[in-house]
């Protein structure tokens, strides 16, 4: 792969489950027989965030900015038949290895830079545009600014969502930025984390969402406080505290994970 040595690993315990890893380092899990089955909880808050902000069962117009195996378009597909889901990718090599070992149905996959395929997206028109863009385990800095943020706006709709996942630790400054540059954007801010990885006990995934509209936070605290893997929902007001925005001209640096955080 250009960014990396990929693993297609089968799971054991599923006979149609895949784990692609790169350099080591999980970033997919994919049931070519059950694309419902979500094996990561924050792809699982990614779904949660899309369910209760569109109408269950009806198509939707999404764009996922990182491709990896593609799990949550399988899932939108399988959930949503008839939506409208380009995935960009930027490691052509491994659009390849998606394509030819686990499919592309309900979805287009393109070989590209996200961020610079948004500029040709026509303003308006996604209902949703997700971000799971890492390089290694690192989100990369033109991924992580105000500037981005914007451009993300341009294309979705008023009432449009954009959900990010993105790694963080500690006292979550950059976790806290990213929050900000949304807050910047759009009206209404939330975040989606385990407790413990809120009290800065380890490091791991947080789900960032922004939009024009109210977030249904009844409802989001509601299901995602499964027995496994309960997650807290937190607003802009108790997040984002006194955080900076980051721009193009001074991009921060994503952290990066332990290095035995995956064995």
């Amino acid at each position: 792969m250009r960014f990396g040595t990929a693993e297609l690993v089968r799971d054991l315990d599923r006979p149609a489950g895949w784990m692609l890893l790169v350099d080591g380092t999980p970033q997919s899990y994919v049931d070519t027989e059950d694309p419902t089955f979500l094996e990561f909880e924050y792809v699982r808050l990614l779904a949660d965030v899309i369910e209760a902000t569109s109408p269950v069962d009806q198509p939707i117009r999404a764009v996922h900015l990182g491709g990896g195996g593609c799990t949550l378009a399988r899932y939108l597909a399988a959930t949503r038949p008839g939506s409208t889901q380009v995935v960009v990718e930027a490691d052509d090599l491994l659009v390849e290895v998606v394509r030819t070992q686990l499919g592309t149905g309900g979805f287009r996959l393109r070989a590209g830079d996200g961020r610079e395929a948004l500029a040709h997206l026509t303003p308006g028109t996604s209902d949703v545009v997700v971000a799971d863009v890492f390089v290694g385990a690192q989100v990369p800095s033109h991924f992580a600014t105000v500037d981005y943020v914007r451009e993300v706006e341009r294309v979705l709709t008023p009432e449009g969502v954009y959900v990010a996942n993105v790694a963080d630790s500690g006292q979550l400054r950059f976790s806290r930025g990213q929050a900000a540059n949304l807050a910047a954007v759009f009206e209404h801010v939330i975040v989606l984390a385990d407790p413990g990885l809120l009290r800065g006990r380890r490091f791991g995934n947080l789900v960032l969402a922004g939009s024009h509209r109210p977030f249904p936070l009844d409802e989001l605290r509601h299901v995602t406080a499964r027995s496994v893997g309960r997650a807290r929902v937190e607003s802009q007001d108790t997040f984002v505290k006194d955080a900076r925005t980051t721009s193009d001209a001074d991009p921060p640096v994503a952290p990066v994970p332990p290095a035995n955080l995956f064995g």
